[in-house]
């Protein structure tokens, strides 16, 4: 396989991976007791019911992110976008001992192209276990990859390519669920209702908010987040390289995220992550594809060093 071939694999990795902590990072104390059966939107109190009873946004979001977190499991739409580079990818995901699932979608723009030029369509299939990441780019890929389909890329691997930065990632994949945006809102002590929309067929409300560094130094435990929740999201914000994250959450009237949309203006332009999440519950099975179909990334890497 040509050495920029393998080199595009490791960075089409992190654009997979990236895409895929569009989740969040659920860090400590994050979950609640789970609420019964929550298939579907769940049940419990309503939005309008808690307004009733004077919660203030802060409250109610605290409410949301426990009932989503301790839901366990969803089906999801990702997309991030930036420099006019657009990734997608759907599937369904669960978080109870961080993220596990299958996600399927495309990878576009100068990157994609690469892909292509590598042997790839731009499509993909990304399996995410405790400790790995699997990718399947389709049968061209694998014709040049010795016949094996799935590329493993061990979280630990992609630390050590990545640095602090890749640390930071691999934490997230290890941790991940929906709620970061959330609890990040919650942290800013800022939240503004911005009124009502219909996302996946379903009323909901939504709130939006801007997070700084400042304010996660001096409102996040007065909000009532964890330290150790005020430093993962601090973390995230100095590994992209912001100074402020703008936030939008969509929020169904069981209490559970519908829709999220987070903007961080970086070095290379504006990053949008929007999240779509569905059928809270829904039963998620995966597992790491055979050895046979597999060759580990850092063979790759072994092989783009040589040239061979």
């Amino acid at each position: 396989m040509r050495t920029t071939g393998r080199t595009f694999l490791a960075v089409a990795a992190v654009a997979l991976a990236l895409t895929a902590t569009g989740c969040g990072s659920k860090g400590a104390g994050g979950d609640a007791a789970p609420n019964g059966s929550d298939k579907g939107n769940g049940g419990g109190s309503s939005a309008a019911a808690t307004k009733d009873a004077a919660l203030t946004p802060a409250a109610l979001l605290k409410m949301v992110g426990d009932k989503t977190s301790a839901a366990k499991s969803a089906k999801v739409e990702l997309v991030t976008e930036i420099g006019g580079t657009k990734n997608e990818m759907k599937g369904a995901i669960a978080w109870e001992h961080g993220m596990q699932g299958q996600l399927t979608g495309s990878l576009g723009g100068a990157l994609g192209t690469n892909i292509a030029k590598a042997g790839g369509d731009g499509s993909f299939t990304a399996r995410y276990l405790g400790d790995a990441m699997y990718v399947n780019m389709g049968d061209g890929m694998a014709s040049q990859l010795g016949g094996a389909h799935w590329i493993k890329y061990d979280y630990a691997d992609l630390a050590k390519l990545m640095g602090p930065s890749g640390e930071s990632l691999k934490k997230q994949l290890q941790t991940a669920d929906p709620i970061a945006s959330v609890r990040a809102l919650i942290a800013s002590g800022k939240i503004n209702e911005a009124g009502t929309e219909t996302v996946n067929g379903a009323p909901t409300t939504k709130y939006t908010g801007d997070v700084t560094a400042d304010d996660l130094a001096g409102q996040a435990i007065a909000q009532g987040l964890t330290q150790e929740q005020v430093d993962g999201l601090k973390q995230q914000l100095a590994t992209a390289g912001a100074t402020s994250d703008h936030i939008e959450v969509w929020i169904t009237a069981d209490n559970l995220l519908a829709k999220k949309v987070e903007q961080l203006q970086m070095k290379a332009g504006l990053f949008t992550a929007t999240g779509l999440y569905s059928d809270y519950g829904t039963q998620v099975e995966t597992s790491a594809p055979q050895a046979s179909d597999t060759v580990d990334f850092t063979e790759l890497m072994k092989g783009a060093k040589t040239g061979s």
